[in-house]
């Protein structure tokens, strides 16, 4: 091949240091066309250099999502060389990141990633690409500073050798590069409850109870003004009769009680229903957060429920009879001072509708006596007499039990009263009677 730029033979009387160097040149110019003319990059070792810096503000709580804007920078320099003019500067630049992609990785951070591999392009000299990482914060995690590392790979060109006859063509030459870029945020500290024991008190249908939680602090920050309140699911059954549980100052480790009274609507089913305890402080900056909601349950017992063992009767026709009537604590709660009544009716008139029960636990069975009386009613009929029972529940409350009813039957009369209350019998012994009367006077007319 044929130099465009011959090198002119040394003088013999030259240094040889000046002859090494025309055969050196001699030998680049000749054997390396590309070099020869146009444009090309002497050092191939000068490439991209890219670096991450987070924009805005990287302080999160445990339990966040954020969406980080990350700055990419590529602060590679243009260090290419004229050897001749034949092709324009600035088209080929080595420094330029081809075709980058992030790809965020947690590594020790305690954060979830939801981010995929982000293509941010071509990122020339100086310039400055913005990518989004989209993450959660652990709700564990423990306050400090954290990185995230980013992968990063990319292309550039490192050559452009001139091909072709007349070397009217290029040929880029490219490499492949990776580099790792530290983002780092900082996760804050903050009052974060956990619950250590539950206790509920009188939590039964149609009245008022109490659920009493033990919660210590295992956040790293301390909190001021604390209040916490309980938020049920179903507003409807259970109504907050206290709003909230004020506390003060609340700080790590700390452990405390919080004690709610709730209503809970009549008829509801034994069980444990849902609900949130959650909570508001004012942090070392003045600002007021919320605490991390922590599930609990409100578990709802059966209470007393009282029922009537004693379902029919049998009393005589006439006269006060006394009758018995046994209750049984179906429930899991005791009934506390319980008295029981009964409601009498025209037919059957109540002498004594009251009577002590005392206390009834859980499965206990009492009796009371009551005395009646029968005087209207039909032989052999039967008559239903409604009861109830009134008792206090473990918090004092008074509470009435759901109105119960039990079978009375009048029996046949025997013996002399079966025929001094059949009114037919009556009538023909009145009939006779009456007879033997008028024949009696009959008789004694006669005689006189």
């Amino acid at each position: 091949m044929t130099c465009p730029h011959p090198v002119q033979p040394a003088h013999s009387q030259g240094s040889p240091a000046i002859i090494l160097l025309s055969i050196v040149l001699f030998l680049i110019l000749c054997c390396n066309p590309c070099l020869a003319a146009g444009w090309t990059y002497l050092d191939p070792a000068v490439q991209p250099s890219l670096s991450a810096r987070a924009q805005g503000d990287t302080r999160y709580y445990p339990g966040d999502s954020f969406a980080m804007t990350v700055l990419l920078t590529n602060k590679g320099k243009d260090t290419t060389m004229q050897v001749a003019p034949a092709m324009s500067p600035g088209i080929y630049d080595p420094s330029t990141a081809l075709g980058v992609t992030v790809r965020p990785k947690a590594a020790d951070a305690p954060v979830t990633l939801k981010s995929l591999p982000v293509v941010a392009g071509d990122i020339g000299s100086w310039d400055k690409v913005p990518v989004i990482i989209r993450g959660t914060v652990h709700q564990d995690a423990s306050p400090g500073i954290y990185v995230i590392p980013l992968d990063v790979t990319y292309q550039y060109v490192y050559a452009i050798p001139m091909i072709g006859e007349d070397l009217g063509s290029v040929d880029m030459l490219y490499r492949e590069n990776a580099q790792t870029l530290p983002v780092t945020f900082h996760v804050q500290s903050e009052v974060r409850p956990a619950i250590i024991s539950e206790n509920a008190t009188n939590l039964v249908p149609g009245t008022q109870g109490y659920l009493t939680a033990e919660i210590k602090n295992i956040g790293y920050a301390t909190g001021n003004e604390v209040t916490f309140y309980i938020i049920p699911s179903d507003n409807v059954t259970f109504q907050m009769v206290d709003q909230s549980v004020y506390l003060g100052r609340f700080g790590p480790g700390d452990i405390t009680t919080v004690r709610a009274r709730i209503a809970i609507k009549e008829h509801t089913g034994a069980g444990s229903y849902p609900a949130t305890l959650a909570g508001m402080y004012r942090d070392s900056d003045g600002i007021f957060r919320a605490t991390p909601g922590i599930s609990l349950g409100i578990p709802v017992g059966k209470g007393a429920v009282i029922e009537t063992a004693t379902k029919n009767l049998t009393i005589g026709p006439r006269g006060k009879q006394t009758i018995s009537v046994s209750y049984t604590n179906t429930g899991d709660a005791t009934a506390w001072d319980a008295s029981a009544r009964i409601i009498g009716n025209q037919v059957l008139v109540t002498d004594t509708d009251t009577a002590i029960l005392g206390t009834l636990a859980p499965d206990q069975t009492r009796t009371a006596t009551y005395v009646v009386s029968a005087d209207s009613a039909i032989a052999g009929k039967q008559y239903a007499i409604d009861t109830d029972v009134k008792y206090r529940d473990s918090l004092g409350a008074l509470v009435l039990s759901d109105m119960m009813s039990f079978g009375v039957e009048v029996q046949n009369p025997t013996g002399p009263d079966a025929i001094t209350s059949n009114p037919v019998i009556l009538i023909i012994i009145a009939g006779l009677l009456a007879i033997l009367a008028y024949a009696g006077w009959k008789f004694r007319q006669r005689k006189m």
